[in-house]
């Protein structure tokens, strides 16, 4: 059986109380490798748009339709070393996994210009990773010209998949037109196909102002000593909390690890490779999904 998170947000809820735990690590192959030993499982994985994150704390594989009117944007929040990289990288490889490159195509704005390499020679990146303010505020004037082209001609595939690492930085380094770009994106974004996934330290805050916010409807909020939600209680290093519609669910993100690329290119290769695919339905935006033998 399937289920799904209940949208519903009810104000009088209190506030989340989670216990300390060590965290678990969780390999991104590895979990991949069960879940395709199930049919339903893998069915799940190759619906477009979908993205894996983790396994919940009942052991329980968590995806997230980023297709879903109800999702479209994810922020990750968490302080340094709570994993936010990392989840992006997952999402990504998992899209890259399992998805086409006429159904996904992502962007990436990293300046570090390390963590997203892996996707360097993907045709599923659509031009160069941005690592300078310069470059990644090309990247967000195309958007929004390739926004209004979609909206004129009823465009709204394939999804492109933004990803944002580093925030702040870019903020204090590209300055006001990078945020008006990233603010029209996630008002209208949605409704041409255009997906953000942005990284911040601070959910509330300086990072990102209530407006921004509020387009953002899913969050996977990481360990933050300043945080009132729980993440206070978190371990770090992938322990997360996915917060979506007065709802939250604890789990351990998927760890890519970078030992465990060229075996994840060769899996890149064999998917895609195959002649058949499937179009499914999936109802809900999040799926969690029974449990892995």
């Amino acid at each position: 059986m399937t289920t799904s998170l209940n949208y519903a947000r009810p104000l009088d809820r209190p506030p989340l109380a989670l216990a300390r735990v060590q965290p678990r690590h969780v390999n991104f192959l590895a979990l991949v490798h069960e879940m395709c030993s199930d049919a339903q499982l893998q069915t799940a994985l190759q619906v477009s748009g979908t993205a894996l994150l983790g396994v919940a704390t009942d052991g329980v594989p968590l995806l997230i339709r980023l297709a879903s009117p109800d999702v479209t944007h994810v922020l990750i929040s968490g302080t340094k070393a709570s994993g936010k990289t990392e989840v992006a990288r997952t999402m990504l490889a998992s899209l890259m996994l399992f998805q086409k490159p006429r159904e996904i195509q992502l962007l990436v704005m990293d300046p570090k210009a390390t963590a997203f390499q892996f996707l360097a020679h993907s045709p599923h990146l659509l031009g160069e990773i941005a690592a300078t303010p310069e470059h990644a505020l090309q990247h967000l004037r195309w958007l929004e010209s390739e926004m209004e082209r979609r909206a004129k001609e009823n465009v709204s595939r394939p999804r492109l998949v933004v990803v944002i690492d580093e925030l702040a930085e870019f903020f204090s380094q590209a300055g006001r037109e990078f945020q008006v770009h990233l603010a029209r994106l996630a008002q209208n974004g949605r409704r041409v196909g255009i997906s953000l996934i942005v990284c911040a330290t601070k959910a509330n805050g300086s990072d990102l102002n209530a407006s921004l916010r509020a387009n953002f409807p899913v969050r996977l909020g990481g360990k933050n000593a300043n945080g009132n939600d729980g993440a206070e209680k978190l371990a770090g290093r992938g322990d997360f909390i996915l917060m979506a519609g007065g709802e939250r669910v604890r789990f351990q993100a998927a760890y890519l690890a970078p030992e465990d690329l060229p075996a994840f290119h060769a899996h890149v290769l064999e998917n895609h490779s195959r002649k058949n695919e499937s179009a499914v339905g999936f109802s809900g935006f999040v799926k969690r999904l029974r449990r892995v033998k």
